[in-house]
């Protein structure tokens, strides 16, 4: 099998917990893609005149799936790009505005189970009842990514056919992490890099009545981070330890600017330092920063937004 001849597919589900059938229109653009199947395996270590090993039993299962998927819009300003029913299934809710934009915001309800199936040359993994987490990796002279990791209730593996008809990706590009007009607490701080982690809880809802065990997954809390790298400036410029000392919270605005449908803008409202530490970044004297993503109004504190 060619690791590279494969397809990622995944689709809202209609039923919490039970698997949709995946199509062509279901399939989106990924890359590093993994699949790692849990099944509890339970002993039985009965006594007998012989030491040899009794047969066990297999108990609960689950699955996790991660892939990394390109930060880009749809191409059309108000239409969801592919990456939505993703961010959806990751805590996120969706606001579309017709011909305008097309905005995320964490929720707190409302939040769709999935179905995920990875089609690879031949054979076909599959979880459903997935829930999962994401984080966004934004570095110096190359596109954003998202990284996804999704939780599953339960999985397959199966031989089947790739998927055919109706598959199409979008034709839009990514846009590098250049010109971004990045302000943090109003000050345009000079980084190199910085990653933002939903840090979603997730649980398995236990279902003696399913076959593997468990209902679904859900997502029972979230604790939103910021990492940054400024250059250390003079605390008369912009004080960072002074900041983390007072506990002051400032907005964080950045945009990642290509053609019309094409324009992503990230916002954070309240963003509280947690952590300063030294660094070096090739003899230039630079910072560690940790962050929290603070609530505004409540279900605020990060805003992804396509236009």
């Amino acid at each position: 099998m060619i690791v590279k001849r494969a397809q990622l597919a995944a689709k809202a589900e209609g039923t919490e917990g039970s698997a949709e059938t995946l199509a062509g229109a279901d399939a989106f653009l990924a890359m590093n893609v993994s699949f790692k199947p849990e099944i509890e395996m339970h002993p039985r270590d009965n006594v007998s005149a012989s030491l040899s090993n009794f047969s066990q039993v297999p108990g609960a299962r689950k699955a996790t799936m991660e892939f990394d998927v390109e930060v880009k819009g749809s191409g059309t300003a108000g239409t969801a790009p592919a990456l939505g029913k993703l961010l959806k299934a990751c805590g996120f809710g969706e606001t579309v505005s017709a011909g305008v934009s097309v905005t995320y915001a964490p929720a707190s309800t409302g939040i769709s189970s999935m179905t995920l199936a990875l089609y690879n040359d031949g054979v076909i993994y599959k979880m459903w009842g997935a829930r999962g987490n994401c984080s966004l990796k934004l570095e110096k002279g190359k596109h954003a990514m998202l990284h996804f990791t999704f939780t599953g209730a339960d999985f397959s593996v199966t031989d089947g056919a790739m998927l055919s008809s109706g598959v199409t990706y979008e034709t839009t590009k990514p846009v590098a992490f250049l010109n971004a007009t990045m302000t943090i607490d109003s000050y345009a701080a000079l980084v190199g890099s910085m990653e933002i982690n939903m840090n979603n809880e997730i649980a398995l809802r236990p279902d003696v009545n399913a076959a593997s065990g468990y209902k679904s997954a859900v997502i029972t809390g979230r604790k939103p981070t910021l990492s940054i790298d400024p250059e250390m400036v003079t605390v008369a410029t912009y004080d960072f330890y002074g900041k983390w000392r007072s506990g002051s919270e400032g907005d964080l605005t950045l945009a990642l600017t290509g053609s019309a449908g094409n324009i992503c803008t990230i916002t954070a409202p309240k963003v509280q330092y947690t952590g300063v530490k030294a660094a070096d970044n090739s003899g230039i004297r630079s910072l560690g920063v940790d962050c929290q993503l603070n609530r505004n109004a409540g279900d605020d504190e990060l805003v992804i937004a396509f236009k």
